[in-house]
């Protein structure tokens, strides 16, 4: 029995993997923490609810306290229009930061019930419910699984020591989280700092995720289908705009966004509301990828997609990435050369596509494994282990 909690769209990306293997097997069952944001238009989200395995949960306190009215008056304000809810970045952003609307009790006895023997989390939840959760699991002497949010791909990384502080293991998809620090070696020797690769890119996964999202490959359209990956947080936004303007004027190509889901917008004018197919569905659509740096690039890389790193998105408060390092990888310096590189695709789309030897390096770089093969197998072996140990004992 596993309980997962998550709080936004990547977290939901991150730890299906997980949860659909643990399924085929044991109970688990899934709780969304936040409550101005809902999944359930997701297809990854309708996909994991079908399995006979997977159960919703919902710890909300429903009573006459005071978080339970404040609840109340947040339903009333996201039936408002759009355009209104969108004025509020900041309120929202302090909703998704310090407001808890789940019940201690309800979690407690449900686990209690339910014989519950590991609760899971993504890296991103905010502070104060990390460690809400925290307490609950070392009262309960349950494990707190911490997993990764995404593959560490800043070299700019914040201090691991504090992740440790917040769980019982730490989940990591490969060692560059700790590269920079002298206590690594310490940090490994912890035993809470667990290496098993990223679920997200196990091979098993990525083939799943081709049955979730069925795109329709019509052949005869003749023009290049151009996946564009977007930031609109990040100071570069406006060349990014700028890119997507001067791309809508060449006629033999077909481009669709993808914005980044990492917000704190509610549902109706969130990012991931505005994306007309979610980013693995985009990449399985696409002929060709075109990203700032993030794990986008790693799953073209895994599907053999012609690629494009646009590494002058590059946020110079952020730093660099280690896709600045890969010569592999075709990086459009710049709009003009990116639309040279576009402007004759079929005669530059082989040598976008990253070569069997490159991919290996890539893959155990990041991912630890070298094929993609295993991880979960490696996951799931974990939670069963953890699953027998009597942690009141330990």
């Amino acid at each position: 029995m596993h309980l997962f909690f998550i709080d936004q769209y990547i977290s939901l990306d991150m730890m299906a993997p997980i949860m659909f293997k643990l399924s085929k097997k044991d109970k688990v069952f899934l709780c969304n923490f936040n409550k101005i944001q809902t999944f359930k238009h997701i297809q990854l989200y309708k996909f994991l609810v079908k399995q006979k395995n997977i159960k919703i949960v919902n710890f909300t306190i429903y009573n006459f306290s005071k978080n339970s009215i404040y609840l109340f008056f947040l339903k009333f304000l996201l039936l408002l229009p759009s355009f209104f809810l969108k004025r509020g970045y900041r309120y929202w952003k302090y909703i998704w930061e310090n407001e808890n609307f789940i019940s201690k009790k309800k979690i407690v006895n449900f686990i209690k019930e339910n014989n519950i023997k590991t609760i899971s989390i993504d890296e991103g939840l905010v502070v104060k419910k990390k460690y809400f959760l925290l307490n609950i699991s070392k009262e309960l002497n349950i494990p707190l699984l911490m997993n990764h949010g995404g593959l560490h791909t800043l070299k700019s990384v914040k201090n691991i020591n504090m992740r440790l502080k917040e769980c019982t293991f730490y989940l990591s998809p490969n060692r560059f989280k700790i590269y920079n620090y002298k206590s690594s070696k310490n940090i490994l020797r912890s035993g809470k700092y667990i290496q098993f690769g990223s679920p997200r890119f196990d091979v098993t996964w990525l083939n799943t995720l081709k049955k979730i999202f069925k795109t329709n490959n019509n052949k005869r359209n003749k023009k290049v289908k151009v996946a564009l990956f977007v930031r609109p947080t990040s100071i570069s936004y406006p060349l990014t705009l700028k890119l997507l303007e001067n791309l809508k004027k060449i006629k033999n190509i077909e481009v669709k966004l993808n914005y980044k889901p990492r917000d704190v917008w509610p549902t109706k004018c969130s990012n991931i509301n505005k994306n007309e197919m979610q980013s693995s569905e985009l990449i399985i659509w696409s002929d060709i990828v075109i990203s700032y740096a993030s794990s986008i690039i790693l799953e073209a890389i895994c599907r053999d997609k012609p690629l494009i790193y646009l590494n002058f998105l590059q946020n110079e408060k952020i730093g660099d990435t280690w896709f600045d390092d890969l010569k592999s990888i075709k990086k459009g310096k710049n709009i003009d050369k990116t639309l040279r590189i576009l402007s004759d695709f079929e005669k530059n789309k082989k040598n976008l596509v990253v070569v069997k030897k490159n991919k290996k390096f890539f893959l155990e770089k990041f991912i630890t494994s070298s094929t993609g093969k295993g991880i979960l197998n490696e996951y799931y072996f974990f939670y069963k282990k953890l699953s027998k140990i009597d942690f009141k004992n330990v």
